[in-house]
């Protein structure tokens, strides 16, 4: 008893470690969006090229994550988490403060390689320091905690650029990150003393993700149009928002309502999913988004962003449905298939930012938000490719 007693309280401090941790990555994952129009004023940029800085963080995402995952399986150090909220907080807050297009460039890499690296080891650590019997719960509260990172942070952005300043921003808010490493590296510098148990199957990175991928493909295109839409409507909508007089204070602000709605939203998109049946849910919850989008784009004011909220919210209720799909599918490649549609999807919607910020510097923001709206509906097709069996 004493023994199990230690055990339980050991798992609980590292799950805690690991936790903190996927806050402080995701605490600075709207650190772009909110200084976007500031970036774009003072460097002198076009909405085309403000929109490669989200598509490089794509990039990154689309060529490491893969790549992390597979070698996260095949570790027991913690080398990944340890260094990634670091290089997630440097390139996030040097970013605001880049002397040209160039350096913004290499800010927003040095950024999505933190976190690109952080989130596959984080996610599949948590099976190696909790029992067994606790891994579901103990993923959620791993979840909720890197939720709560990306809802606080517009308003940590603006906090903290309004008390310490930009150019102070790097300094000040890397020393917490920089704690929580030595934390990391003293407490668990090994999720087990065990070698992790070789894969069912031996096949290299791309072998693996070939495979995978194959499987899974109708999932990982409705994740992508869900990954844009938010993205698309994140990214833009404070610029829409600068251009109609609305300060930094303002962008802050509804950005931390659109995540925070969507935290709420994710978690009832779950449970009705169990209730209801997850591909029901799924088509329903893409439907009700665009249905929402649309309208506001042609209203204004406070009704034009509670449609807003309401179309991101219902979007992004879909992100747990379809990570469950997704391992349903390749139950015997969780941590592989998990990667694809929520760091493979969310790479492919950042790299559109850049192609949706040309739209935006031809045709107008109306344009690039009518497109945005219709994603939801352009992932409708790809139901028809789910077994004729799954829930």
């Amino acid at each position: 008893m004493p023994v199990r007693s230690v055990c339980v309280r050991s798992s609980g401090f590292k799950l805690s470690l690991l936790s903190v941790a996927h806050f402080f990555n995701d605490l600075y994952a709207s650190f772009l969006p909110t200084f976007v129009p500031g970036i774009i004023e003072r460097l002198g940029i076009s909405m085309a090229q403000a929109g490669t800085l989200n598509s490089t963080v794509g990039i990154i995402h689309i060529f490491f994550q893969p790549v992390m995952g597979y070698l996260s399986d095949r570790t027991t150090r913690s080398w990944l988490i340890t260094i990634g909220p670091v290089l997630t907080c440097l390139g996030a807050t040097l970013l605001p403060n880049a002397p040209s297009f160039g350096f913004a460039i290499v800010f927003a890499g040095l950024w999505g390689l933190g976190s690109a690296s952080f989130h596959p080891q984080g996610n599949g650590s948590v099976g190696y320091v909790v029992p067994k019997e606790r891994l579901t719960s103990s993923l959620a509260i791993f979840s909720v905690a890197g939720n709560i990172g990306v809802t606080l942070s517009p308003i940590f952005a603006v906090v903290m650029a309004k008390t310490v300043g930009l150019p102070a921003l790097p300094f000040v808010a890397t020393i917490p990150v920089l704690v929580l490493a030595a934390c990391i590296m003293r407490y668990m510098p090994r999720f087990n003393e065990e070698r992790p148990s070789a894969p069912a199957v031996r096949q290299g990175v791309i072998g693996a993700l070939t495979s995978v991928f194959a499987t899974i493909f109708p999932i990982w295109a409705v994740s992508v149009a869900r990954d844009a839409t938010s993205q698309g409507v994140r990214f833009f909508l404070p610029i829409q928002i600068s251009a109609r007089g609305g300060d930094i204070t303002a962008v802050g602000t509804i950005l931390f309502l659109i995540m925070l709605v969507s935290t709420i939203a994710m978690v009832i998109g779950g449970k009705l999913a169990d209730r209801f049946g997850k591909r029901q849910t799924l088509t329903l919850l893409l439907i009700l988004a665009s249905l929402a989008l649309f309208p506001a784009l042609w209203t204004t004011g406070g009704l034009s962003i509670g449609l807003y909220l309401a179309g991101v919210s219902l979007v992004n209720a879909t992100m747990p449905v379809t990570a469950a799909l997704a391992q349903e599918m390749a139950p015997q490649s969780r941590s592989m298939a998990s990667s694809i549609v929520m760091g493979l999807s969310w790479g492919i919607a950042n790299l559109l930012t850049g192609p949706l910020g040309m739209v935006a510097d031809h045709f107008g923001i109306q344009a690039t938000m009518t497109i945005v709206a219709a994603l939801p509906l352009c992932a409708l097709p790809f139901m028809v490719f789910f077994s004729r069996g799954r829930s």
